[in-house]
């Protein structure tokens, strides 16, 4: 793969926020790949635990570590400070809370240098505490990567998207979250967006594990030694469990109840799509929603209140 003598393959920005116990094996993830052209930028958030400690441990070269002076609530400003400093082709992210397996970075690389795509992403597996919650592929048919999430933790983008396309923006002005955002103008912009079809992701939603609450115990940990045990039997179990889920939802056992809100809540969200995406209404509620539910998830998190 070529590529300038000053100039590494990949720069993978992990940012953090006071959750050294996660980080710590997000990294081990990181560096079980096996592709080794890669530098590592783990960017606190203003962090004031012992994070920099557990980065320092590594003792590893390709780690490096940077602590933000304020704390910005979100990933976008350590994103952004991270690809500042970074060298690589292309950019990768990985949470604080997430797992890759050994072949995430080989088979992206791959995929992006053959479909000549601007960014691309596997399918990913999120997990709740109890068990396999969802999983995330490309969008369903007739919508687009305009409405459609896809964890930051899977993505692998070139280094040209950020100047076409513009940095990571600012939470607090925004009517869609930081991510969602970004590959928004990713499609709008129209550069390719490509779906390798193989698990490379395992998701651990803060909100779901209450990660900074008193007593939590990472569940990656189990995960991970399994990845390092065996990842191809992982990855099979975990995609048993995915075509379970699939089927439990696909089953007719809907409640009455429930089949009449997804009813109302397509309808709303046809309703909505009608109006336009630039609606200045729409927009605004949300934003108004966004921003809330920005708001409930810290405490679910087990995070005070943001301070602005």
């Amino acid at each position: 793969m070529p590529k300038a003598t000053d100039q590494l393959l990949v720069s993978v920005i992990m940012a953090t926020y006071n959750s050294a116990r996660t980080l710590k094996l997000a990294i081990e993830s990181v560096l079980a790949q096996d592709c080794s052209d890669y530098e590592v930028w783990i960017v606190g958030d203003a962090c004031t635990d012992n994070s920099q400690q557990v980065v320092d441990a590594f003792a590893d070269p390709r780690l490096n570590w940077i602590n933000l002076a304020k704390n910005s609530g979100s990933q976008g400003a350590p994103n952004n400070e991270g690809i500042r400093r970074s060298r690589g082709e292309y950019i990768a992210y990985l949470g604080h809370d997430d797992l890759w397996f050994p072949w995430h970075l080989s088979s992206l690389l791959s995929c992006i240098e053959r479909t000549e795509a601007d960014l691309v992403h596997p399918f990913s597996a999120a997990f709740d505490p109890a068990g396999l919650r969802y999983t995330v592929g490309p969008p369903s048919s007739g919508r687009t990567y305009e409405n459609h999430f896809v964890f930051p933790s899977c993505w692998l983008h070139r280094r040209s998207l950020i100047e076409a396309c513009g940095p990571w923006g600012d939470p607090d002005k925004l009517a869609r979250r930081v991510d969602m955002d970004f590959l928004r103008r990713v499609y709008l912009a129209g550069k390719p967006i490509q779906f390798y079809p193989r698990l490379n992701l395992l998701k651990f939603p803060s909100a779901w594990w209450g990660t900074y609450a008193a007593g939590f115990d990472p569940p990656q940990a189990r995960y991970l030694a399994e990845l390092k045990r065996d990842a191809l039997n992982l990855e099979r179990e975990v995609l048993y469990q995915a075509t379970a889920v699939l089927a439990h939802q696909t089953l007719p056992r809907t409640p009455v109840r429930q089949a009449l809100r997804q009813l109302l809540h397509c309808m709303f969200r046809r309703s909505i799509e009608s109006l336009g995406t630039q609606h200045r209404l729409l927009e605004r509620l949300r934003y108004f929603f966004v921003q809330r539910n920005i708001r409930k998830g810290r405490k679910r998190r087990g995070l005070p209140p943001a301070r602005r």
